[in-house]
């Protein structure tokens, strides 16, 4: 009986190692996984912020370029100057736009070194789903400058 006993406890002692040991494995897997998320999120923010910066230079050299074209125009081209000046200003806004995009990724991009921001799946959904709206956000702004840059060519030609 004893020799028995001695047996029943080595395999729970290895059992309860076994335990252990692979417990520590999932978590620090759980770990390397959080991390590694992060890390996707940071440079998704890096990436993102500079394109935002890309646009804002764009929506700025647009805002020049009318300018120019704009002091060029004959005094009697009166709807051409309008439409010159009203994409100018609306080139001016989409650079603010840009610029406070920028300022909400960089504060975005802080907030994805907080690792309590990531204790639960509800919480990273949440980083993920802020994460992927800011991209979207940034896609549409970089889309709809693209559409105001074709017409602003369009008008210089006509202009």
């Amino acid at each position: 009986m004893k020799r028995q006993d001695k047996i029943t406890k080595g395999i729970a002692i290895v059992i309860a190692m076994a335990g252990l040991v692979f417990g520590a494995y999932a978590q620090n897997t759980a770990q390397q996984q959080q991390q590694q998320l992060q890390q996707q999120q940071m440079l998704r923010m890096q990436t993102m912020t500079q394109a935002m910066s890309k646009v804002m230079e764009r929506a700025q050299n647009m805002v020049r370029t009318l300018e120019q074209k704009m002091a060029n125009l004959p005094e009697n081209a009166k709807l051409a100057r309008e439409q010159h000046r009203n994409l100018q200003h609306m080139g001016e806004a989409m650079g603010k736009v840009a610029e406070n995009m920028k300022q909400n990724m960089e504060q975005f991009q802080e907030m994805t070194q907080n690792r309590e921001l990531y204790k639960t799946k509800a919480m990273t959904k949440d980083m993920n789903q802020i994460q992927n709206r800011l991209e979207k956000a940034a896609n549409e702004l970089d889309e709809s400058l693209r559409a105001m840059e074709r017409l602003a060519n369009r008008l210089q030609t006509y202009g």
